[in-house]
């Protein structure tokens, strides 16, 4: 008798297979506008990492640009002039070591609005993340510098707290964010019933390593958590591999699944985006989360390259980045920077 996994009430999305059946999600203006973003964010997070000095994760931050851009601009539902409004969707970073990125995409969209339609923001400059701030990155209140005292810069720490606005509790250590965050979407959904916000999780594969987000998975797909969307960075690095987990028939160095099996084994659904670079691809994918109606939560995997476009990629990436105002990164600005002497 052939072993098979039993029945689910979750379900599994390839968008490639959507993608043949529906139109392109996004106009040509639309995705010009969201590639000419993400050159920007690429080029902030190389210059972030730079400055600090080298200090931050670029490379795991790179890579999961393209689809946070997604979330914040296409399918999450928030006031960004109200970041402590309660039945806002809420964008969790549980992958904490992604901060770098999470400030850099923070500060552009308050930039974006602020250029182009400044009565989004809220008035309280306290309660924004703008470009001025990202010279506190993982400096500390007491910092007496000239820019940072006359620009009011906020001390940014290297993992996100709610001290940043639009974000609700602080996550660190492998494992902590995710479990935390699908503890918020018990709460929401407890305190709103079946209007509960979503809570957009955002999570690389080695995050998921430790046994306490097993539990966690397990809880969420047993209690049919359905305003969690988990957006997973499937980058296949860490620190000391490049290879997490299991990819076809190759062996992962720390464990033995792929993510799309682990998710669906805990009764999620998955959505799975070969591209996880492809602006179409993600758009189709997260609208495609909105609309499922299984009851089930939702895994979006993007298959990503870590470093992706910065010059140093993989492993290599993760902590760590080009030397200071070295060739390595005044070459990752190139593509921003070409013409403009």
């Amino acid at each position: 008798m052939a072993f098979a996994l039993g029945p689910r009430r979750a379900t599994v999305v390839d968008v490639t297979q959507v993608r043949q059946r529906e139109a392109e999600p996004l106009s040509q203006e639309d995705l010009a506008s969201f590639e000419d973003l993400d050159l920007v964010y690429r080029s902030l997070c190389a210059v972030l990492y730079n400055y600090v000095p080298m200090s931050g994760h670029p490379g795991g931050s790179i890579s999961s640009g393209r689809f946070m851009a997604g979330v914040l601009y296409d399918s999450a539902d928030y006031d960004l002039g109200d970041p402590n409004r309660q039945d806002a969707d809420i964008v969790s970073y549980a992958a904490g070591h992604k901060a770098l990125g999470l400030y850099a995409m923070w500060a552009l969209r308050d930039e974006v609005a602020r250029v182009g339609q400044p009565d989004l923001l809220p008035d309280d400059e306290r309660r924004r993340l703008r470009l001025e701030d990202l010279l506190g990155f993982r400096r500390n209140p007491l910092t007496a510098t000239p820019l940072f005292r006359q620009l009011r810069a906020k001390a940014l720490d290297g993992h996100p707290t709610p001290a940043t606005p639009f974000i609700r509790l602080s996550t660190g250590a492998s494992g902590v964010g995710v479990a935390s965050s699908i503890g918020l979407a018990f709460a929401a959904r407890d305190r709103y019933g079946a209007n509960a916000p979503r809570v957009h999780i955002m999570e690389g594969e080695g995050g998921l390593t430790p046994g306490r987000v097993f539990e966690a998975l397990a809880a969420a797909g047993t209690a049919s958590l359905d305003n969690v969307v988990l957006h997973l960075d499937w980058n296949q690095a860490s620190i000391d591999s490049d290879h997490v987990c299991r990819e076809g028939t190759t062996p992962g160095d720390y464990v033995q699944w792929d993510p799309q099996e682990l998710f669906y084994l805990h009764d999620w659904n998955v959505i799975f985006v070969p591209d996880g670079h492809d602006f179409q691809q993600i758009i189709v994918a997260q609208r495609r989360a909105l609309t499922l109606d299984t009851g089930q939560p939702t895994a979006i995997i993007y298959r990503t390259n870590k470093g992706w476009r910065y010059g140093i990629e993989g492993r290599l990436s993760h902590g760590a980045g080009h030397k200071l105002c070295s060739s390595g990164f005044y070459a990752a600005l190139d593509e921003l920077t070409a013409g403009a002497a």
